[in-house]
């Protein structure tokens, strides 16, 4: 079974580790305006108030061609635009006057594209985003947008999934970490920026890797990840010393892990997520694209080069 360990040590004070290298000071919140979208925005808000962070609320629309539609229907489209350019600007007077740092900008082009590239020009620490992964039809037709984003992103992204529970009112705060990894060294990364998240919030840290009973565990795979994440932590006790691994029967990787955490009740899912291509989001979804469809809390999600 997973095991969760403590986070900090009676043995060593904050200035021993350094949580600082965990920042949440510029907050990008993409905006569609939907159910989804204003939940990531709750998070995002009493994220912003705990740690005095800046909101930067982004909306992208789709580029218009004038060639591509008759120029009545161009003219509405534009009229649209303007619309929802309009309420994006009300949300943000409406953080600023509860308090909040908030500015918006307006982007025009494919949201995959521009997200990444503007929150990168902002310098952000993380990207909050209101995300469901889609699937069947609608997925081998169209792709995931979403998907390519959270993959490409610069920095990490807090993702809310359609079964994510509403932001709880009270000041933003963790008190259980999950980190699921498939002990690879390339994956030790995710664990330590997960291990000092954790840390910054004294929070309870779960290290846990989930295989199939038929799998052939490597003992040098596991090896590798702990002298990788070693060298990520040299300040701290590691905590890889503590994983255990999570056999599963005919259940998926993905459905351990969501079972695990609707049983525990984490504040947070920490996982790693490769960099694809628009073309591979018509396949099949992945582990990390399933826990986000199924958890019942926010998953974050880091890019593995």
């Amino acid at each position: 079974m997973a095991t969760s360990i403590p986070a900090t040590s009676a043995a060593r004070t904050p200035a021993d580790i350094n949580p600082a290298e965990v920042k949440l000071d510029r907050l990008f919140v993409p905006i569609d305006f939907s159910s989804l979208s204003n939940r990531a925005l709750d998070y995002a808000r009493r994220i912003a108030r705990q740690h005095n962070a800046e909101l930067l609320l982004a909306h992208v629309s789709a580029p218009l061609s004038p060639m591509a539609v008759p120029e009545a229907a161009w003219y509405h489209l534009e009229a649209a635009q303007n619309k929802e350019l309009a309420r994006l600007e009300r949300l943000g007077g409406q953080l600023r006057a509860d308090g909040l740092k908030a500015r918006t900008v307006s982007l025009n082009g494919l949201l995959q594209d521009e997200i990444p590239c503007c929150s990168k020009n902002e310098c952000s620490d993380l990207i909050v985003l209101g995300a469901n992964i889609n699937s069947g039809i609608e997925r081998l037709l169209f792709g995931c947008d979403s998907e390519v984003l959270l993959r490409h992103a610069g920095c990490p992204v807090l993702v809310i999934g359609p079964e994510t529970r509403p932001a709880p009112d009270r000041p933003w705060r963790l008190g259980s970490v999950i980190c699921a990894t498939d002990l690879r060294p390339e994956s030790a990364s995710t664990a330590a920026f997960a291990w000092r998240l954790a840390h910054k919030y004294e929070a309870d840290f779960t290290l846990l890797h989930v295989e199939s009973r038929a799998a052939n565990s490597s003992a040098g795979n596991r090896s590798r990840f702990e002298q990788a994440l070693a060298h990520l932590l040299p300040e701290a006790e590691n905590p890889a010393a503590s994983l255990q691994s999570l056999p599963t029967d005919h259940a998926s990787c993905s459905a351990t892990i969501v079972k695990l955490a609707k049983k525990q009740q984490p504040d947070l899912i920490v996982m790693g997520a490769h960099a694809c291509s628009h073309a591979a989001t018509h396949l099949l979804r992945g582990i990390t694209s399933q826990v986000i469809t199924e958890s019942p809390c926010p998953v974050l999600v880091l890019n593995i080069p």
